[in-house]
Formats: structure tokens, sequence, C-alpha cells
């Protein structure tokens, strides 16, 4: 079922005296968006939603979570730009953090150690 927007004064009593049901519409709303998209963008909708919901849950306030997804949405444009501009810069980049080239530096990728294992071998004091 599509759900309409509600218009800006019924918002905003929302947002002053009932902040949960706020919160379950934008929720709604969403999830509504993305079933709506095709189905191969949704897992990267669900992604970038659930990136966008930890700087919400990560702000100490709401001028503070608008800030952070300013930054993260300026990003992503940023990112394009450059993709843009540098389309061999991009896909450089992109075998980099896929694992397919060595970092810039010359670094060699780094093993990763399961500490678990460690911990229970590890002798108590």
């Amino acid at each position: 079922m599509k759900s309409n927007l509600p218009d800006f004064d019924e918002l905003l009593f929302l947002a002053n005296n009932k902040p949960d049901d706020l919160e379950r519409l934008r929720k709604q709303l969403i999830e509504e968006a993305i079933q709506d998209a095709p189905l191969e963008y949704q897992r990267r909708l669900r992604g970038i939603q659930f990136q966008v919901d930890m700087k919400i849950r990560q702000s100490s306030n709401p001028m503070s979570a608008c800030v952070a997804i300013s930054k993260l949405m300026y990003e992503s444009l940023h990112q394009l730009q450059l993709t843009l501009t540098n389309p061999e810069h991009a896909q450089l980049t992109r075998k980099r953090l896929n694992g397919e080239l060595p970092a810039e530096d010359g670094a060699a990728p780094a093993d990763v150690i399961c500490l678990t294992n460690r911990r229970a071998a590890a002798p108590t004091i």
C-alpha cells in the first residue's frame, strides 16, 4: 500500500507531540520507496539506509544528525564527480578496495587474525 506524506502541519505536530509515530512513518515511507525500486537496486538502497540510520543513531541531537547525513551525501557526490571526471582513477580505486591491486603506498594487504582462538588458548592470570 502506497502511503501519502502528511502535510507540513501534521508532520510538525508529530515531531513535537508523537515522535515515535513520526519515526514509524519515516521507516514505513522508506521501506515503501525501497520496495518500489527495481530489485537490483534494493540491496544497495538498504545499505545506504543502514548508513543513514547509523549516522542518526550516533548523533547527539537532530542537527548533528543532519550535518552527518549531509556530509555522507557530499562525500558520495564527490566520489561521483571524481568518477565522472577521471574514470581510470575510479577504476583503480575500486580494484584496490576489492583487493585486486596493492595499496597505493605499496603496503601489502594485512592478514586477519581470529582473536577468539587466541583468547581461549591464552593462560589466565
